[in-house]
């Protein structure tokens, strides 16, 4: 902190106004890449609950629209995703016109990696320092930190499993895969960050 003109007239300003320091540090992100799957997926290949397989983009859905006319409460739009089910006797698109399903099931999903971005992350940290010296080479150090300073909410990214859709009161077209009722898929149920914490640190230097 830059010296005051008066700073240095009287020992009480030289005890009340010098020494400072501050510092800060101010974090501005976009939102990180995160995958949508589907654990209920790939079932003709290794069975469900394997967490690696994907949905299939709804007709007509892509990443954009899949982030435009979001239901309220929602990050996105839990519509433009389905499950992609294979009914008996129909073709598994995976296997290129080479397979026919024997029962109904899961192929693999069209949707790719890293399909959208979570929510922007933006925080400040600061910190204020004064120094109290007491010889040419020793001083009292009393200092304040302030984490996340302004005490704000930074949102984790949202549930991205289709399978949340049954698992939180939901559910999907059994023939279609259609998403009827999306529950808590595409909701951020979380933060990524703590509220304000204030500590204080008093420290001798010698």
């Amino acid at each position: 902190m830059p010296r005051l003109a008066f700073a240095s007239t009287s020992k009480v300003g030289r005890l009340l106004l010098s020494d400072w320091q501050v510092a800060g540090i101010v974090t501005a992100m976009s939102g990180q890449p995160f995958d949508i799957v589907d654990s209920n997926a790939g079932s003709f290949y290794f069975g469900a609950n394997s967490g690696l397989s994907r949905p299939s983009w709804a007709p007509g859905a892509t990443g954009r629209t899949a982030i435009n006319n979001v239901p309220a409460g929602y990050f996105f739009n839990p519509f433009a995703f389905v499950r992609p089910v294979v009914s008996t006797g129909q073709l598994i698109p995976s296997s290129n016109g080479t397979a026919t399903a024997s029962a109904t099931g899961t192929d693999f999903g069209n949707v790719g990696r890293n399909a959208l971005r979570g929510p922007r992350q933006t925080n400040v940290d600061f910190s204020i320092i004064k120094r109290f010296p007491f010889s040419e080479s020793k001083n009292i150090e009393l200092r304040a930190e302030f984490f996340n300073l302004f005490n704000h909410v930074n949102f984790a990214n949202p549930i991205s499993n289709l399978n949340a859709v049954s698992s939180s009161g939901g559910s999907i077209n059994s023939d279609t895969g259609q998403i009827i009722n999306p529950g808590d898929f595409g909701r951020i149920i979380s933060t990524s960050n703590n509220p304000r914490l204030i500590q204080f640190a008093l420290k001798l230097n010698f």
